[in-house]
């Protein structure tokens, strides 16, 4: 029960306390950014494995071999094969236990995959910062548009609460036989409409609520202040920058797929015990046989690392194109979002201007209204254009949030610096 009550404590606060500032660092901590930082321990642990192949190898063996003849334990001399008499170190069944290790000494391709790797793991890194920050212009861009779906629902509000007044003052003159029964059934019908449009703006705000807390991990009930409090810098696209990093690992695996087709020196040692049965004696015996020594591997004909160097090329090709189409889509991009924030700007003006306008014409038809001198369709045609003027402002402002989070992110500008 004390638990149950705990976790309801801290909800409210996380409703009640959540502003901009908890959102964004919400996203910087949820789900998504803790699998970028899983993804760029993977990228470490691929260079570890590259390095661990420059360490030694060391193998534990053991083998029964069956011959068909006598054969010696291992290698001997005359002379110890006399001394050795009649109990020769030779044997039908021989058994052996030993070690064996082995060692780069010099490959050159170990040390150019290990670049890579690096490169790799830069490339995770620029990728998390990208997702993150495309998580946090989505979040402020669904704030922006629950900030206009709750402005559109409060400017309902108050069209439903004219209509009903308007309802009362309708009924008392359909009762008195100044007005038509029909004029009652206009008004409820204005009013069903709003009901539906509340309704609907309801379930939108119910699908934003979800996805913020998808993004943030933040249960929140209405849409948190913001205000822009610092300009965009306009600097290099974020999203080239894991594309060149992927580029530049591309190529390196070019150059390490060519570089397995030069010489690899290798230290090679081991060390055995071989046992067996005299084959003359019918005696235990053993011997120790070990050897250490330097192996030059040098490729003369490998038909299938020629295809994995083409296989290299091709994909370093496939990446130098993506980077040039990316640059071109965000420039065309970047271009666009910008032209549209000016429009917008402007859009904002002239919607505020359009609202004192219609607030002066619905005075005037109220005006009218009640004097006789307008029909009451034609009086819900103006409360109707006023309510259209102020959501088409809202709309304006949520689209403004949303192109700026837009262009913020192009710039890979973290919108914590430039929202507050």
């Amino acid at each position: 029960m004390l638990k149950k009550t705990l976790t309801l404590s801290l909800l409210t606060l996380s409703i009640q306390s959540a502003n901009i500032h908890t959102l964004l660092n919400g996203v910087k901590h949820h789900y998504k950014a803790q699998l970028g930082s899983l993804d760029i321990k993977k990228a470490q642990n691929a260079l570890d494995l590259v390095h661990s192949q420059l360490y030694p190898k060391i193998e534990l063996f053991g083998s029964t071999t069956h011959y068909t003849s006598a054969t010696n334990l291992r290698p001997t001399t005359p002379t110890e094969s006399a001394n050795s008499a009649p109990n020769f170190p030779f044997s039908r069944n021989i058994n052996r236990i030993g070690l064996n290790l082995s060692m780069p000494i010099f490959v050159k391709s170990l040390y150019t995959l290990a670049d890579q790797a690096r490169l790799m793991q830069r490339s995770a890194r620029a990728k998390r910062e990208i997702d993150i920050l495309k998580d946090e212009a989505t979040l402020i861009g669904s704030n922006a548009n629950l900030r206009y779906l709750q402005k559109v629902h409060k400017a309902l509000l108050r069209k439903r609460k004219t209509l009903l007044t308007t309802k009362n003052i309708i009924k008392i003159k359909v009762q008195s036989g100044r007005a038509p029964q029909s004029a009652l059934f206009k008004i409820q019908n204005s009013l069903s409409q709003i009901n539906i449009a509340i309704n609907n703006i309801d379930i939108q705000k119910e699908n934003i609520f979800a996805l913020i807390k998808t993004l943030s991990g933040i249960n929140i009930r209405h849409a948190v202040s913001m205000y822009q409090k610092r300009r965009i810098h306009k600097g290099a696209f974020l999203a080239l920058k894991p594309l060149r990093d992927k580029y530049l690992a591309d190529k390196t695996s070019l150059q390490a797929q060519k570089e397995k087709l030069l010489p690899s020196l290798y230290l090679q040692a081991t060390v055995n015990r071989g046992y067996g049965k005299s084959y003359l004696t019918k005696k235990s015996i053993h011997r120790d046989y070990g050897s250490v020594g330097l192996a030059l591997k040098i490729p003369i004909l490998d038909v299938p690392q020629y295809k994995n160097i083409e296989k290299a090329k091709l994909q370093t090709l496939v990446s130098a194109t993506q980077i040039a189409k990316t640059k071109e889509e965000l420039k065309s991009k970047a271009t666009s979002l910008q032209r549209e924030l000016h429009l917008l700007r402007n859009s904002i003006n002239l919607n505020r201007h359009n609202i004192t306008n219609q607030r002066k014409l619905l005075s005037i038809a109220k005006s009218s209204y009640d004097s006789g001198r307008m029909d009451l369709e034609e009086y819900l045609r103006y409360v109707d254009a006023l309510v259209d003027a102020q959501a088409n402002l809202y709309k304006s402002q949520a689209q403004y949030w949303q192109t700026l989070a837009q262009i913020a992110f192009i710039y890979g500008n973290d919108l914590e610096h430039i929202v507050k």
